[in-house]
């Protein structure tokens, strides 16, 4: 089920991770719970003192897996998907003004100064639609400034490279994910290497990627050319809608596509087998003034013939945004980048805590857009819907109705351009309700308690 209740929610994801014994994992389920309720708090006022010293006790052994029944839970939500969407990808956490914390690695920067920080690589499974169904594999390491040198990447071997997390990410992808019919792992320029598109993956898994190496050489119609000069005689037009991004504002777009066949040889330097592959090619041929044009090309492992099949391989990629979304609620909705503690090992099992929470609160935002005539009883808690319904003064029925007063309580106003409110108005909505929850249990003591 996609929509499984709030209540609880914490115990099926969290009663299964991996820890010495089950009190700590109702500490670790605890913790979840108040820290969803409070998005934007330190950990520590979240969390509350006596959960706080739990926290530093059990994150800071090496053996604890926080995110063990998690991937269960993801793997289990999948099973009754035909096809899922992987999307990959790694950000990093700046820890610059923790100088005390061990075990943090150089993020590098323009200056030559080090910049204190992890990196984060993160595989968040979702449905055709784009519904987020969980994380299923996460990796967190301290880069060297070696690890990020062009003059030195080219000659270590795969193992000690940044680029083998994604490697070790397909092979989660590949052994939790074995009981879904179809599995398309989708990723950015970053995954644009040989060793990605050779290594060993399940039967039912397939790849799609945006090309990084353009000047890459390949075999296309029958010669050896850059990828980037490959051209084919099937076209077709589309409209596109572009989100807002660092670089631009939200807009539409016409877009020429083509694709074929190509045959990707090992790069040089590398011994490995010849790959068929699929190349579809996106094209903005005539962008607004001062607009740079939209160009991409996309491989897959997938046998694209018709344009059907090439416009749904652009559809899946553009799903990729997911991933983008939920590190902006990871970072600026959970505040990981001030996390406190103070060395490698019980920071990672911090973040991985708070990924889980992310995930939690950015399906709610999904929820609230694709879902209009789902029971609102089936996610939020008896006792919130009654919150929520004294609070617009009718009853609420359906889950999106729902999520919007949410919204509301959090300052977003809807209207006919933005009917649908975003990550950081639910965010702070629901911190907002949880506290009104609080306060309504309190004044209503013989119908709901005192805990």
């Amino acid at each position: 089920m996609l929509y499984q209740p709030l209540e609880h929610w914490s115990e099926r994801e969290f009663m299964g991770c991996g820890v010495e014994d089950l009190r700590e994992a109702k500490s670790i389920s605890k913790m979840a719970d108040k820290l969803l309720a409070t998005p934007e708090n330190s950990f520590s006022s979240s969390v509350g003192n006596s959960l706080r010293k739990a926290a530093w006790r059990i994150f800071s052994k090496e053996e604890v897996d926080i995110s063990y029944g998690h991937y269960r839970q993801s793997s289990l939500r999948c099973s009754s998907e035909s096809m899922v969407l992987v999307h990959q990808d790694t950000t990093d956490l700046n820890f610059g003004g923790h100088l005390a914390s061990e075990g943090l690695g150089d993020l590098g920067g323009s200056t030559g100064k080090p910049i204190l920080g992890l990196c984060v690589h993160s595989a968040l499974v979702t449905t055709e639609a784009g519904i987020p169904l969980g994380l299923i594999s996460q990796k967190i390491w301290a880069p060297t400034v070696g690890s990020k040198e062009k003059k030195v990447i080219p000659h270590l071997p795969i193992e000690e490279k940044e680029s083998y997390r994604w490697l070790e990410a397909l092979q989660d992808i590949s052994h939790r994910l074995k009981d879904v019919s179809k599995v398309i792992v989708v990723s950015d320029r970053e995954s644009d290497f040989y060793e990605y598109i050779d290594a060993t993956r399940g039967r039912n898994v397939e790849l799609l990627f945006r090309v990084h190496h353009l000047r890459r050489r390949v075999y296309a119609n029958g010669e050896k050319i850059a990828l980037g000069q490959v051209s084919f005689s099937s076209l077709s037009e589309i409209d596109v809608f572009l989100p807002k991004s660092k670089t631009r504002e939200a807009r539409r777009a016409r877009l020429t596509i083509s694709w074929g066949d190509i045959i990707c040889p090992p790069s040089q330097r590398k011994k490995g087998s010849e790959h068929p592959l699929s190349l579809i090619i996106a094209k903005e041929m005539h962008p607004p003034k001062d607009q740079e044009a939209v160009e991409w090309y996309l491989l897959t492992t997938q046998k694209i013939v018709t344009l059907q099949q090439a416009l749904l391989c652009i559809e899946h990629y553009k799903k990729r945004w997911t991933i983008e979304r939920w590190h902006y609620v990871l970072k600026q909705g959970l505040r990981v980048e001030k996390l406190q503690f103070d060395t490698f090992t019980s920071l990672s099992n911090a973040i991985s805590l708070l990924s889980i929470v992310a995930w939690q609160l950015y399906l709610l935002k999904k929820l609230a857009e694709d879902y209009e005539d789902i029971s609102a009883d089936q996610v939020l808690t008896k006792i919130q819907l009654e919150v929520l319904g004294k609070q617009s003064q009718k009853k609420i029925r359906y889950l999106q109705e729902a999520l919007i007063r949410i919204a509301v309580l959090g300052g977003f106003t809807p209207s006919k351009k933005q009917p649908l409110p975003g990550e950081m108005t639910i965010w702070k909505g629901y911190k907002m309700l949880s506290l009104i929850v609080q306060g309504y249990k309190l004044a209503n003591p013989k119908k709901y308690g005192t805990g």
